[in-house]
């Protein structure tokens, strides 16, 4: 090693950008020319193949010989194929890519290691993301909760982009797994990504830990990434259940005493709406399915789960009361037009929060 890329490595930390992939050989090159575009000094780049079958390993090779790759020879979905892929390497910060994006600031990198080297509280950065198709308009700035435990949302998604959370920048409860940069020992001291998870509501999940241990998430405006919404994973059945899956595992596992109660009650309950509304009125019964079969999975792994509630509950270092007023915090959720009849009876059930909880 040369004496300038010894010093180099003392004055910047190191960064690996790490791109998750199952057979997105079409989004590969946009992502990667964008990311040879970074003006950071010190970072590398790894391509982690969940068993592609489109060529993509060998695609990358051929074109972008500075990208390392991780090639497994089956899927492990998001959660495992990152943590996997996360115990291979060395690196100060980790910043999660998803194959379908661009990055469109080259210096975003330079900015974000500049703030989480002044804070060591700050465990995830969430970036700017907008539209593949138009940049003007938002994908997610970072998550927040829908009032109260029926699910989580994109900041900002499909608001034109003016500004509106940027100065001052404001904090949203979790990062987006699709673009977010993450600091390596707060990852690892929390055992990473809750690998039977598999994919989708991940990130929500880990920035919940992340809280709970009095980690900061934090949103840096000028880190701006284009993403083709969806790219990967098609809305439909499948992203339905493994979403609702997903959230009442974590549910289960993050609420506290005071409000583990009311929001199984609310989760269960808003299933049972929310199926019916697809049987009976939008005659979509595999989506219906979809919600029934994420309960019967959460009971089938109970143990499991159980299990892990149990460490997290011992370790956390703040309350519920801290919590739930940044995952549901007012001024950043976005008030739906409430057209149907449907949608007006949630908002008049879930719309409201029992005073205990701050008690």
């Amino acid at each position: 090693m040369k004496n300038g890329e010894i010093l180099l490595e003392k004055i910047a930390p190191k960064v690996s950008i790490m791109i998750m992939n199952y057979n997105g050989k079409k989004w590969l090159s946009q992502c990667l020319e964008s990311i040879a575009k970074i003006s950071y000094p010190n970072f590398d780049t790894y391509l982690i193949d969940n068993a592609s079958t489109d060529g993509s390993t060998s695609y990358v090779k051929e074109n972008f010989p500075w990208v390392k790759i991780i090639k497994y020879d089956k899927n492990f979905g998001f959660a495992e194929g990152y943590n996997r892929a996360i115990k291979q390497i060395k690196a100060d910060y980790i910043v999660l890519l998803n194959n379908d994006t661009e990055i469109l600031e080259s210096d975003w990198l330079d900015s974000m290691i500049s703030l989480t080297q002044k804070d060591k509280d700050i465990a995830a950065i969430a970036f700017k993301m907008v539209f593949m198709s138009n940049p003007s308009i938002i994908n997610s700035v970072g998550g927040i909760g829908i009032p109260y435990w029926r699910g989580f949302e994109d900041i900002g998604f499909g608001e034109h982009d003016i500004g509106q959370y940027d100065t001052p920048p404001i904090e949203p409860f979790s990062f987006c797994g699709g673009a977010a940069l993450i600091r390596s020992k707060a990852f690892i001291e929390l055992g990473g990504f809750d690998e039977p998870l598999f994919a989708f509501f991940e990130d929500t999940d880990l920035s919940w830990r992340f809280r709970l241990k009095n980690y900061k998430i934090k949103y840096l405006p000028n880190a701006k990434i284009a993403h083709h919404y969806s790219g990967t994973y098609s809305e439909g059945p499948e992203k339905t259940y493994l979403c609702k899956r997903n959230l009442f595992r974590s549910i289960l596992k993050n609420c506290g005493s005071t409000s583990l109660h009311w929001a199984v009650r609310n989760y269960l309950l808003f299933t049972i709406l929310a199926s019916l509304s697809y049987l009976r009125v939008e005659r979509a019964p595999l989506m219906a399915w979809a919600l029934i079969k994420s309960v019967l999975w959460n009971i089938w792994h109970l143990h499991g789960t159980y299990s892990k509630r149990r460490l997290i509950q011992r370790d956390r270092k703040i309350s519920d009361k801290e919590i739930l007023p940044k995952m549901y915090y007012s001024r950043l959720f976005k008030k739906r037009i409430t057209d149907s009849f449907g949608d007006r009876v949630g908002e008049t059930i879930f719309g409201s929060w029992p005073e205990k909880l701050f008690s």
